[in-house]
Parts: structure tokens; C-alpha cells; sequence
């Protein structure tokens, strides 16, 4: 599980800023902790360009950088530097501290466009009584092994050669046939991030292949919806024949069209009225794609972000949706941003901890912070709604005049 993220000179990230999941107090644990002791849950609120989806982007940069690396050492590294500042910083840097089988692992990336400066990976055995870090590798100017690594130096030379100066290691090593034990830890992990949920992500594809692969249950889908309310029974998946416009098009640019199918979704209303998916309202398309992740949640072991989680849905089914992950997910993360205030009215529910705030600096860079930093200045049976309304945390748009915005200069 993710112990902690720090990140710098990344998009609007000036600064160094980390997200932990250590908790700070003992709320609600049995439903707030996971088997590792850490929190599954982050809370991200902030005004508009205040840097929330830049938390979730630097995940997801650095989960295709390992996976998706360039190809060719000629290609330039998608990353983009902080750059409202007169001295621009080329390094951007990562560091991921997580807990993988009972070992703590230390992760740290610097990188620009061209090359990566820096990379180091650590370890700490927790079935030890006073564990301490030992290296894994270091990588800068060359590779350097830790002594406790079993790897011989023809190994050693396979995966340096695999590695591309536009490469991470780790990608490096996905490219030979070699399985380290500590690096396999670190790809386990890393494997369970899932790519991020924004406001216009398609999941039908992969709801289809969940249900398809057994994954999730058609039935467990099917009970969180009638306890959302949504007065649906059933769901039927069909394959048809693809459109006859679709069919034309493919001929145009030369596909094959033998097997052109599309998938049809349709739910059950009252044992007998069927609705097409695309009739339904957005908010019940996209509860049921948010109910496969909670399946997978539940049953699994996964990180996922998810920007602006509140889009298209009320309140009431935001809390639903917090409270199924909180009570059936036992090993798996949540990393959530949203603008929904009235979740900070349910002090019987969210832990001050797992509650984050983004605000932009002086210099527009985001600053990150949590609930719990304040410490005895928001008491327990303060409001923290109001406290955030009205500005007494920060982390909301400094809006200013509005009035005869559009008024015509007075002429002398």
C-alpha cells in the first residue's frame, strides 16, 4: 500500500508537496486501515487551478513512465516542469515510499526531458525488530548494486543495457528475462495502481472485461445499484451487428469488417422495462462504471485516483459510494478530489486525516496540506464545513468584485 507521495516541479508543483497515508489519529479505524496500517483514503479538496488533478497526473506520469517508457533514446521524456518562475528548474522529481509484502520500499526519481538524473530504490524488511534501509540499486552517472542483492554481473549488464538514459531502470528491467526478488516486489506494487478515473473516462470497455474475466460478479454490480436507488433489476450486455455508417467507414479506410460488432447495454426497470444505456441519466452511467471499481476494490488489492469524483452525481450517492469502499474494501486505496463541501458536514464518517487541501501560492504553485496539520485549532466539534466555507482553512478561489464588470468606461 502507498505510504506516501512526494512530488516537485511537476505541472503546477513548484515546491516539494506530499500526500501520506499515515494516519495521524485512531478514528474509525477497523473500517479507515488497511492490513499494513495505513490509511485508504484521500480527500482532495480546492479551487479550481489550485493543483488537485496535478496529484493525480504526476501518479499516473509516473505509472506510464515505468510501464509505457520511449522506445528510442532520441525521444524526448513527457514531463512538463513547473514554469511561472524566471529560473527554470529542468529536474522534476518523485518520490513513492510504500509497503509491499511486509517490506517498506523508498523509491526516488529525478528526470528532465532529455535523460533521468537520478534514480534509487531502498528497502526495509518490517519482520525485523529495528529494521534499517539497504540499497537496492542507485543509478546516476552509472549502476550501483546493494550488497544484499542477489544479481550476478551478467545480469547486472543485461539490464543496464536495456536501460535507455530516457528509461527508468525498473523499465529497463521489464525488458529482460530476469526476476529479482525485490525488484518483483516493486512491480507487484506498482501494477496495483490503476490508471486514473477523470470526469469524461470511458470505462465500458473495461467494465466489459471485468465482467467478461469473472472479476467482478454481474450480481454484485446489480445489488450496489438497487442500494443506490437507481429502481434497476437487471442489466443485459448484447453483441449486434455494427452500424450501417461505421460498416461504410471501415470499408473506406480498408479494415476488415467480418467481426464488426458494437456491445448494447440495456437495464431492467420493475422486472420489465428495458432502457438502453445511453437513456439513462449521466449519473447512472456513471455510478455503474464506479460500481465495478468498488467490486474490484473489495476484492482486491488496487490504487485508485479518481479527479473530481462528484462529477455527475448527488451528494447523497458520493457518501453511498465512500461509505461501500470504506466498509467492504480491506487492502485497497482511494485517492479522491473533489469540490462536494457537504461531505465535511459527516464528522461520524471521514477521519480528519484522510481530508487534504490544494491552494495556490503567491507564485500560483500548488501547496498542499491536510485537516489534521491545524491539530486543537478546528476542534472535534467544530464545524468543519464552515471553517472551510468561510476561509478560515484556505484552500478556496479568492474571488473578488463582481459588480460592472461589463460597464462601459465613463467617458471625461
Amino acid at each position: 500500500m502507498l505510504k506516501n507521495i512526494k512530488i516537485s516541479n511537476f505541472k503546477s508543483i513548484d515546491e516539494e508537496i506530499e500526500l501520506s497515508f499515515e494516519p495521524v489519529n485512531s478514528e474509525f479505524n477497523e473500517y479507515y486501515l488497511t492490513d499494513d496500517k495505513l490509511l485508504k483514503l484521500a480527500l482532495i479538496y480546492g479551487p479550481n487551478a489550485s493543483g488537485k488533478t496535478n496529484i493525480i497526473k504526476a501518479i499516473e506520469f509516473i505509472r506510464n513512465f515505468i510501464f509505457n517508457p520511449p522506445i528510442s533514446k532520441e525521444e524526448k521524456i513527457k514531463i512538463t516542469p513547473f514554469k511561472f518562475t524566471d529560473t527554470i528548474n529542468l529536474n522534476s522529481k518523485f518520490i513513492l515510499e510504500f509497503i509491499e509484502n511486509n517490506f517498506l520500499f523508498l523509491y526516488e526519481i529525478e528526470l528532465n526531458k532529455d535523460k533521468v538524473e537520478k534514480e534509487i530504490l531502498k528497502f526495509k524488511d518490517l519482520n525485523l525488530k529495528n529494521p534499517k534501509f539497504a540499497l537496492v540499486f542507485q543509478r546516476d552517472e552509472e549502476i550501483k548494486w546493494g550488497s544484499k542483492i542477489k544479481i550476478k554481473k551478467s545480469q547486472k549488464e543485461n539490464i543496464a543495457l536495456n536501460t535507455l538514459p530516457n528509461n527508468l531502470l525498473l523499465s529497463g528491467y521489464l525488458k529482460v528475462n530476469l526476476e529479482i526478488e525485490e525488484l518483483e516486489r516493486v512491480i507487484k506494487f506498482l501494477k496495483k495502481i490503476l490508471p486514473p478515473i477523470y470526469p469524461n473516462t470511458d470505462l465500458l470497455g473495461f467494465v466489459l472485461d471485468k465482467l467478461e474475466s469473472k472479476k467482478v460478479l454481474k450480481e454484485e454490480i446489480i445489488k450496489i445499484l438497487k442500494n443506490a436507488d437507481f429502481a434497476i433489476d437487471d442489466f443485459i450486455i448484447e453483441e449486434q451487428d455494427a452500424d450501417e455508417e461505421v460498416i461504410e467507414f471501415f470499408k473506406k479506410i480498408g479494415k476488415k469488417i467480418d467481426d464488426l460488432k458494437k456491445i448494447e447495454i440495456f437495464f431492467k426497470h420493475f422486472q420489465k422495462y428495458n432502457l438502453e444505456f445511453k437513456e439513462e441519466s449521466r449519473g447512472t452511467q456513471r455510478f455503474y462504471q464506479l460500481a465495478v471499481i468498488l467490486a474490484l476494490l473489495a476484492k482486491n488489492s488496487y490504487i485508485v485516483p479518481i479527479d473530481e469524483i462528484e462529477s455527475s452525481l448527488h451528494p447523497d450517492l458520493l457518501k453511498f459510494f465512500i461509505l461501500i469502499f470504506l466498509t467492504n474494501a480491506k487492502n485497497s486505496q482511494l485517492i479522491l478530489t473533489t469540490h462536494t463541501r457537504e461531505l465535511l458536514l459527516e464528522k461520524d464518517i471521514l477521519r480528519k486525516d484522510t481530508i487534504w487541501f490544494c491552494e495556490k501560492r503567491e507564485n500560483s504553485s500548488t501547496d498542499l496540506f491536510s485537516l489534521s496539520d491545524f491539530g486543537s485549532e478546528i476542534r472535534d466539534k467544530s464545524s468543519i464545513y464552515n471553517y472551510y466555507k468561510y476561509g478560515k482553512i484556505g484552500a478556496i478561489p479568492n474571488i473578488k468584485n463582481f459588480l460592472g464588470l461589463f460597464d462601459e468606461e465613463k467617458k471625461e
